[in-house]
């Protein structure tokens, strides 16, 4: 084993014992100490791979938004058909601990959802709704991207809250229909710009 490969398999282990703590404790409260000794590690090593537990949270989330990502990328997705997958996938992958920590209104938790949401919109999400020809984001749609983000935030949280009462086709197709001013507003602006 090289030492990428042990670094990997650490980040792993720290991420699996994160998650374990999180199904008995809410995550506010768990401590650096108790991952490494769950995860059978000295403290040192999670700190030579995190700054802190968001860090291991923040990865793990992005790690997993950049698997839907992949999938929505592979099957051609668009419209709509991409909130819907970007739902189903949630409902599907998500732990059960940070569905739990989600109703224990830890206030960390859902920042670091937001975090993560935010990283999608800003790295992903244009790649869906704007041609690769296009300009760079301008100042302005940074302000329309951030507000995608936190309804996006908002809706996933409030969906889970509810035990995914609606589908993810009905949630998916709301999003998308509350969005359609952002993505047109992006898209328009970007357009005009190109002319």
């Amino acid at each position: 084993m090289n030492i990428i490969d042990g670094q990997q398999q650490s980040k792993e282990w720290i991420t699996l014992s994160l998650l374990y703590l999180m199904e008995n404790k809410v995550y506010s409260d768990i401590k650096m100490t108790e991952i490494a000794k769950k995860a059978g590690l000295v403290r040192q090593t999670i700190y030579r791979n995190y700054q802190d537990k968001d860090d291991i949270l923040y990865e793990y989330l992005c790690h997993q938004l950049n698997m839907m990502d992949s999938k929505i990328t592979e099957e051609q997705l668009s419209g709509e058909a991409i909130f819907i997958a970007f739902f189903n996938m949630w409902k599907e992958f998500v732990p059960h601990s940070l569905f739990q920590n989600i109703h224990a209104a830890d206030r960390k938790i859902r920042q670091i959802i937001y975090r993560s949401l935010e990283y999608f919109v800003q790295t992903k999400y244009l790649n869906y709704f704007i041609p690769t020809q296009m300009s760079a984001v301008e100042p302005l749609q940074h302000y329309a991207l951030r507000s995608l983000s936190s309804m996006l935030h908002g809706i996933l949280i409030e969906w889970s809250l509810q035990h995914y009462k609606q589908s993810p086709e009905e949630i998916g197709k709301l999003t998308y229909q509350l969005t359609d001013s952002i993505r047109h507003y992006c898209l328009e602006d970007v357009i005009n710009k190109e002319c």
